[in-house]
């Protein structure tokens, strides 16, 4: 090491005072060049990595955003199942029943069981309940004892047809009810293991 400064000390002394300012510029241009260098790519590196910690803060806020979604949707489904398991033990021909004679009409009502389907764990079964020779206010009564009791059923088609008896208008009413059950897990499993 002693060696290469001693021959670049004489390097050196024997250069012209013009030579060794050109060659000290020429040193410092280098000099500036490489520290141009590393601060350019320092800077582009930084740059790099903000970027890329704003992307995986981004996917972060999106990841607990779905989280908050899931956890909410995995409550909503909890408090469904706890409203279908409640009302479980009640058919939905009986549960019409017991709203007829409720309102009184319970001799004009016919029900039907039409289809039943599973989805799942979800099971639906779709009804034709009938009403004959009713009024306006026995129709509004018994579809609202229906709805307002809370039991999972939801009316998908509903016919009115009014006819005169008597001088009075009275209502021929056909609805199609659509009443919703949870299967259990083990009977589920069951039917779908080949």
């Amino acid at each position: 090491m002693n060696v290469l400064k001693e021959r670049f000390g004489q390097l050196v002394a024997t250069m012209s005072p013009r030579d060794r300012y050109l060659f000290m510029g020429l040193v410092l241009m280098v000099y500036g060049s490489v520290l141009g260098g590393f601060w350019y790519v320092g800077h582009h590196a930084l740059a790099n990595l903000h970027s890329r910690i704003d992307d995986e803060e981004q996917a972060y806020a999106t990841l607990s955003g779905l989280a908050s979604d899931q956890a909410s949707a995995s409550a909503d489904i909890d408090r469904i199942e706890a409203e279908l398991k409640k009302n479980s033990g009640t058919d939905l021909s009986s549960f019409v029943e017991k709203a007829a004679q409720k309102v009184g009409i319970a001799s004009s009502l016919q029900v039907r069981d039409r289809e039943t389907s599973a989805d799942g764990n979800l099971q639906s079964k779709t009804f034709s309940v009938e009403l004959t020779k009713i009024t306006l206010q026995q129709v509004k009564d018994f579809l609202f004892e229906l709805e307002s009791t809370g039991y999972p059923l939801k009316i998908t088609g509903a016919r009115f047809k009014s006819t005169t008896l008597a001088g009075a208008k009275v209502l021929n009413v056909s609805l199609d009810v659509t009443a919703y059950t949870l299967l259990d897990a083990a009977a589920t499993a069951a039917k779908e293991a080949p």
